[in-house]
């Protein structure tokens, strides 16, 4: 193993002088098309059924060469085809559209001088149509390549495989947009098959490339000898050879987000990427087409140059920096959906190839107040970045879960279309790299809300299900899970994870994660329990349970221990209601219940005292008795009497002995509280006296309460400076009182004008109304 990765990575490389592939392929737009084939007429595209059949009928089958024979032979090839001198390609801007094609595969294939695409045939592969590895015959003088231009047309399969010198590309060149076309390009040396047709008709131009003039053709690049250099090396590294994670190799040539793909690398990026593809597949190393950034900022020092109003600054001290690769691409052209990953300057392939950095010129910032001047400067360049599979878990899941569990799905994802060996070792890595995530997963409170907002445990969970990694889901829930990382995100993969343990695996990790979450998030715990008592969740979206239905009576009664763990832990009226003296983080604050959580708790005690038998309900009525006993807590208008409504809506069409008391008792205290407020009087103000509670010291508070009490004074005016007017208008406000504000502006200081109104008046009525509809659903 040479001591130096990077740097022998890099003399390797640097041997592929030439630039180019041994094949190109892409999409391209086409304007308007007008393709006349004698016998038949314009032809539509996309290609109609009834049109490929009239082409068939002029066609002939295609044969192929064998020696010095030109033969047909439907087990070699099985396509039509029809000759260049009965097809007509018009169209104003046609020969502009191939043009760029032309160009792009000259620069694709390597090719430095001028070269041309003489049309050759016109071929059709209906379902079944194929054509067996081959190589082409020079069909033309000046032939050195091929390119295949399929045009718009709805089928499926047809894919065309490419290979030279242990190098294989797939390509699939459909397309039914009316707009768009694919082509392939590639040396005549290189061999090609057709696959199968599944269904459909796939039309092609084929035309010959050729170079005029006089001279060696182009010949298709060959990188054989790095390439074995390069698969070696790479091979050790695997192996466990000294070497950073990851190597990142910078590309030459400059690739916005739209345009960076595999299949349009230029130039010696192209040639570079075939040879490194191919060496890293063999060495067994994942390889990467990636954006890398690097962002860096700090501070300026004035060099005591320039103008007055426009001083020369340099930059001083970077004092922060990040690089990061992102935007990742696979050979195949997928996208996975994976974060940045940071990586070093130990992990450039050449070290030296950040030395341009310096050169990219920075944004300044002037000095302002406090703050010194400052610089930031941002570098980005495409490159490809590898590791050995073997570091793919540890690489992953130190890039963290914006990055480790996309790859895991994708991982999964390819798993489940793999077969055999290929298979067995893809869960191999799947299951380790979900180790690697589960080890690393966040302890800080943000991070770990962040990821159960963003789907992460969701997403981790489903992939080990997937993989029929119960015991990974199991580590899961105990490491993580019981220990805080929870959240409403969660619930149903976990309830999905339970419902398919022993009902003795059940009971323990339910009792730990309900205990270690409920004072935090007491809402999401009640939706899990009631999940798994098989209850599902009262909610606008009407969620289904997850557990076993109908619900297994043991499963049901042996969820009395977490169930209690909810009680206990759920919140308490405070006996000092005392605030905190310090802010509390919004990611360690309890959330707030709903009466659809309420009434989740509920159902939940009731289903579980059911299956416990005998007339139990010893859950229900605690929780009951703990709701009713806490109205500062519970609040009867915010979630006992919203949850009760919830609770017997959903209980009408049964018999009154059929409700649960629990359920009975919440619905009597709803209507309790709604009765007692419905027989207040209710009627507007006699006079203008209004309620005068307001918390505002000082004379003007004095003024303010004398004036709300007073029964014959409707405005009152205070002319004061603009912190007093705020001081008293925030009082008003806070306290709520019957009372217009705004300001007169005439003269100064301004006054504040206070007209009073009816507003407490019209929320009781309002309020009434709401009792009224309210006790009428709850009497139906």
């Amino acid at each position: 193993m040479h001591a130096d990765l990077p740097s022998a990575f890099a003399e390797i490389i640097a041997g592929v002088s030439r630039p180019g592939g041994f094949q190109v392929h892409g999409r391209f737009d086409i304007h308007p098309l007008r393709l006349t084939v004698a016998g038949v007429g314009t032809i539509s595209l996309p290609l109609l059924p009834v049109q490929a059949q009239d082409l068939i009928r002029v066609a002939d089958p295609a044969p192929y060469g064998r020696g010095t024979e030109t033969l047909v032979d439907p087990e070699v090839r099985r396509t039509w085809q029809i000759d260049a001198a009965r097809v007509t390609l018009g169209g104003t801007r046609w020969s502009e559209d191939l043009a760029g094609v032309v160009e792009r595969v000259r620069q694709g294939l390597g090719v430095q001088s001028a070269i041309a695409a003489d049309l050759y045939k016109l071929l059709l592969y209906a379902a079944g149509s194929f054509f067996v590895p081959h190589r082409d015959t020079e069909k033309a003088p000046g032939m050195f390549a091929t390119l295949v231009v399929v045009l718009p047309g709805e089928y499926s399969g047809g894919e065309l495989v490419i290979r030279h010198h242990g190098q294989s590309v797939s390509v699939d060149l459909q397309c039914d947009e009316p707009s768009a076309a694919a082509f392939a390009a590639f040396y005549a040396d290189c061999v090609h098959e057709v696959r199968p047709v599944a269904e459909g008709y796939r039309l092609a131009l084929v035309y010959n490339l050729l170079r005029p003039g006089a001279g060696p053709l182009p010949m298709a690049p060959d990188h054989d000898h790095e390439h074995r250099r390069l698969a070696n090396l790479l091979a050790d590294w695997a192996a466990g050879g000294a070497g950073p994670e990851k190597l990142v190799y910078p590309l030459e040539h400059a690739y916005s987000e739209a345009e960076i793909d595999f299949a349009r690398l230029k130039g010696k990026d192209a040639a570079d990427a075939g040879v490194i593809m191919a060496a890293a597949r063999e060495a067994g190393c994942d390889l990467y087409l990636t954006l890398m950034s690097v962002t860096e900022s700090g501070w300026a020092d004035y060099t005591g140059g320039g103008r007055w109003d426009d001083p020369d600054l340099e930059i001083g001290e970077v004092t922060e920096s990040d690089w990061s690769i992102h935007d990742w691409h696979l050979p195949d052209g997928s996208r996975p959906l994976m974060g940045p990953l940071s990586f070093d300057e130990a992990e450039l392939v050449p070290p030296e190839a950040l030395d341009d950095l310096d050169e990219t010129e920075p944004e300044f910032s002037e000095a302002t107040g406090n703050e010194g001047a400052s610089f930031e400067r941002f570098y980005q360049r495409a490159a490809l970045v590898l590791w050995p599979r073997a570091h793919q878990a540890a690489v992953l899941a130190k890039g963290g879960l914006a990055v480790s569990v996309p790859a895991l799905l994708a991982l999964v994802r390819r798993w489940e279309v793999a077969q055999d060996d290929a298979g067995a070792a893809l869960r191999q890595e799947a299951l380790a790299l979900a180790t690697a995530i589960r080890a690393a997963w966040p302890r800080d409170d943000w991070s770990r809300r962040d990821a159960s907002e963003a789907g992460r445990a969701v997403d981790l969970l489903a992939a080990q299900l997937r993989l029929g990694d119960l015991d990974g889901c199991i580590d899961f829930m105990n490491r993580c899970s019981a220990d805080g990382a929870f959240g409403p995100g969660d619930v149903a993969a976990l309830a999905l994870v339970l419902g398919q343990l022993p009902v003795p695996a059940v009971i323990g990790r339910l009792t730990a994660i309900i205990a270690g979450n409920v004072t935090r998030w007491p809402g999401a715990c009640a939706e899990l329990l009631a999940r798994c008592a098989g209850c599902g969740v009262i909610s606008e979206a009407g969620l289904a349970g997850v557990a076993p239905s109908p619900p297994d009576p043991a499963w049901i009664a042996a969820l009395q221990e977490p169930a209690e763990a909810l009680l206990a832990g759920l919140p308490k009226a405070s006996a000092t209601a005392t605030e905190p003296t310090f802010p509390i983080p919004s990611a360690a604050r309890t959330q707030p219940l709903t009466p659809a959580q309420l009434a989740d708790i509920l159902r939940a005690c009731v289903s579980i005292d059911a299956g416990v038998g005998s007339g139990s309900a010893i859950l229900g009525t605690a929780a009951v008795d703990q709701f009713l006993s806490q109205p500062t807590r519970y609040d009867p208008d915010l979630l006992i009497v919203p949850a009760a409504l919830l609770l017997h809506e959903q209980a009408l069409g049964g018999t009154e002995a059929a409700v649960p008391k629990a359920f009975a008792r919440l619905r009597q205290a709803a209507l309790d509280h709604l009765e007692a407020r419905i027989a207040e009087p209710l009627a507007p103000p006699a006079d203008w006296s209004r309620a005068a509670e307001v918390d505002c010291p000082g004379p003007n508070g004095e003024a303010l309460r004398d004036f709300l009490a007073s029964p014959t004074a409707s405005v009152w005016h205070l002319k004061a400076a603009q912190a007093e007017r705020g001081r008293v208008a925030e009082a008003i406000t806070r306290a709520g009182c019957d009372l217009d504000l705004k300001t007169d502006k005439r003269g100064r200081p301004y006054t504040l004008v206070c007209a009073k109104n009816q507003a407490s008046y019209w929320r009781r009525v309002s309020q009434r109304e709401q009792d009224l509809a309210r006790r009428a659903r709850l009497q139906a």
